[in-house]
């Protein structure tokens, strides 16, 4: 078989495939690297060089599947994507040409979810604003300040997915109460993750910590919007590693400035975030920089991770961690909606 990688970034070429995983893939398939052809980078490039390879593996970057490319891609019956959703690769149409789609999503996630795990621990102990204060000369009083804690806190996740699984896991250790507001979690599942299953509303009400998990989709642009978070309580923690525009950044904001809760924030509408936005100026919101995806294990094992699933695939394997249906990708982030 013919194996085409179309990644670009040289980094990303050598973190996701050194050495062990470009071996690996050479003992099941011939394998070109993208520029190697002297192709161009574009979608008409990628129309032009498909027709001669059994399975593509992408990443960020790769010039996106058209109905051109998949018209030209007679051969084609893999695309492993080395990164989270393929939405920004390919659209539901490779499913109908026979494409079986997988994606290093379940590896990403653990890192997304250590990030969520670590925001939550960092705003329930006001890190920052202990972090901030220090640097400005003040010193805390141990016989008057008090912080939140995870302890003994009701948490809860918005969205039932790859993280927030995670997040349960990570959870576990801490006499905590979770609660989760999904529409695809059964009772039976909940009850398996020792979760409670409840509306949206009701964890808004009575959740201390609400991190947010929800994949960003026409339906979910703006769902948690002035009426969801007026439900949060006084001096609550709201957490977003997912994706920013799932929040209504005015509705945010709003209430953000009344110092009404806290916030850890890892995405935002704008990205990078300019120097001139107000939220710099909130000691009650923690900003980092989209680094969800940063953990170095994690990101180093995804290539390796899409080349076991290609392996596999070839082998006649019906159980792949990282293939996706029609379905499931419907329910994954649509990137062009960023």
């Amino acid at each position: 078989m013919k194996t085409l990688l179309a990644i670009k970034d040289p980094y990303l070429k050598e973190l996701f495939f050194h050495d062990a995983v470009i071996e690996k893939l050479l003992a099941f398939s011939d394998v070109t690297w993208y520029e190697s052809t002297g192709e161009e980078w574009s979608t008409d490039g990628l129309a032009r060089l498909i027709g001669e390879y059994d399975a593509c593996l992408t990443s960020w970057g790769t010039p996106f599947f058209t109905g051109e490319v998949l018209a030209n891609a007679s051969k084609l019956r893999f695309i492993g994507h080395v990164a989270g959703s393929p939405t920004s690769v390919v659209d539901e149409r490779a499913f109908h040409h026979g494409i079986t789609v997988a994606t290093a999503n379940t590896v990403l996630a653990k890192s997304t979810a250590e990030a969520a795990f670590a925001l939550m621990m960092a705003g329930a102990w006001d890190l920052y604003g202990y972090s901030t204060r220090l640097k400005r000369g003040q010193w805390g009083n141990n016989s008057r300040d008090t912080v939140m804690g995870v302890s003994n806190q009701v948490i809860g996740l918005i969205g039932l997915g790859e993280i927030s699984k995670n997040v349960i896991g990570m959870l576990s250790g801490f006499p905590v109460r979770i609660k989760l507001a999904s529409r695809y979690c059964t009772e039976e599942q909940a009850r398996a993750l020792g979760v409670e299953l409840c509306s949206l509303d009701e964890l808004l009400q009575t959740s201390q910590i609400v991190s947010l998990h929800s994949t960003l989709t026409p339906s979910t642009v703006g769902f948690i919007g002035k009426r969801e978070l007026a439900l949060l309580q006084d001096g609550a923690l709201f957490v977003n590693t997912a994706r920013a525009k799932i929040v209504d950044e005015n509705a945010m904001m709003d209430e953000l400035q009344s110092g009404r809760f806290f916030a850890a924030l890892d995405v935002f509408h704008e990205e990078p975030v300019p120097a001139s936005h107000p939220l710099h100026s909130l000691d009650n919101v923690l900003c980092v920089p989209h680094i969800g995806g940063f953990a170095r294990t994690f990101k180093r094992s995804m290539g390796e991770f899409v080349v076991d699933n290609l392996q596999c695939f070839t082998q006649g394997g019906k159980e792949l961690p990282g293939v996706i249906s029609l379905e499931g990708y419907g329910r994954m982030t649509t990137i062009n909606l960023q």
